[in-house]
């Protein structure tokens, strides 16, 4: 059943577009004529359909500008021979099959960062694996060594250093959470973007017009309900280098979707046994499935949640879960 399912998904995002048909951001031009940015950060709140989706337009954007690419995302490295194989092999299926085994996706895949949309996005670098123009993609969450705050940011900067160090003429598209993406310190350590050096990185903080995502927080996975940031407002589908429109935190501007997002559950199903995350979100909601979403929002924790409650710190709203 689940090789029929994946088999289905893989036929879905097999459909060829050209480069030229990509779904462009409005402003996204004055990116793409920059011929000094090397890094261009998408700091999003994990667990959306449309972020991911909107990653893959924003490289066929750049790629029809004449821009080289390379796709850099917020997944272990250990990963990295999986992932090449699900962009390149010739049996998608297996490859894929093989990338949900990875403990990443299948026990530690909770969190957003391992869902549909991620494997979605995944496949759809297929059909920009040309001879021409093959389109790498780099898993840029290496092993940190020490417990000291602030160490696996600084092991993600050096990773995108030596990822432009292989790649030094493309422009490297980095989909990470957005406290990775800030500018300036936020807990009293650097965050990834700033180990680059400053006149070629870009950081752009998704935003939306509210939605849903799925989360966790407080050790709790499930989707969550987001309001719309206060200060960006509704958007149309567009980039604005104005930093004063993020929600929270130093960044060169927004990457406005222009809708409200969906969330999107994690690519692997339902495992057994049931992660702790999925056990205490159950046990916490479990008399509100015939009510409807939960009055009460939920508690958030300033540091080890913060990219969700980035999104949400200026607005009347935050989180509300669903069962």
């Amino acid at each position: 059943m689940k090789t029929i399912v994946l088999l289905a998904l893989i036929n879905f995002i097999g459909v060829s577009t050209v480069w030229g048909a990509c779904r462009r951001f409005s402003g996204a031009e004055q990116i793409w004529s920059n011929p000094s940015l090397r890094f261009v950060f998408i700091g999003e709140v994990h667990g959306s359909n449309e972020t991911p989706a909107a990653l893959r337009e924003l490289l066929c954007d750049a790629l029809v500008h004449g821009r080289h690419v390379t796709v850099a995302l917020e997944r272990p490295s250990v990963e990295q021979a999986d992932l090449d194989r699900v962009v390149t092999a010739k049996d998608a299926s297996a490859a894929v099959a093989r990338l949900l085994r990875q403990p990443g996706w299948r026990q530690g895949g909770f969190d957003g960062r391992a869902s549909k949309a991620m494997l979605r996005l995944l496949l759809s670098l297929r059909e920009f694996q040309t001879p021409e123009a093959a389109v790498p993609i780099f898993a840029f969450d290496v092993p940190s060594v020490g417990t000291r705050p602030g160490v696996r940011d600084e092991a993600m900067g050096n990773a995108l250093l030596a990822i432009h160090q292989k790649r030094p003429q493309d422009l490297i598209l980095v989909l990470t959470g957005n406290a990775h993406a800030f500018q300036a310190p936020t807990f009293g350590y650097r965050p990834a973007a700033m180990y680059l050096p400053q006149n070629e990185r870009l950081s752009l903080e998704v935003t939306s017009n509210g939605g849903q995502s799925w989360a966790d927080i407080d050790g709790a996975c499930g989707v969550a309900r987001m309001g719309a940031s206060a200060t960006s407002g509704d958007r149309l589908r567009e980039i604005v280098l104005d930093p004063h429109l993020a929600p929270f935190g130093k960044v060169d501007g927004i990457l406005s979707l222009g809708v409200a997002t969906t969330a999107s559950s994690p690519a692997v199903g339902k495992v057994s046994p049931s992660p702790l995350c999925r056990k205490k979100f159950v046990a916490e909601h479990h008399d509100s499935s015939s009510r409807g979403p939960s009055s009460k929002l939920h508690p958030l924790s300033a540091q080890a949640h913060f990219f969700y409650m980035a999104v949400s710190v200026n607005s009347a709203k935050a989180f509300e879960f669903y069962p």
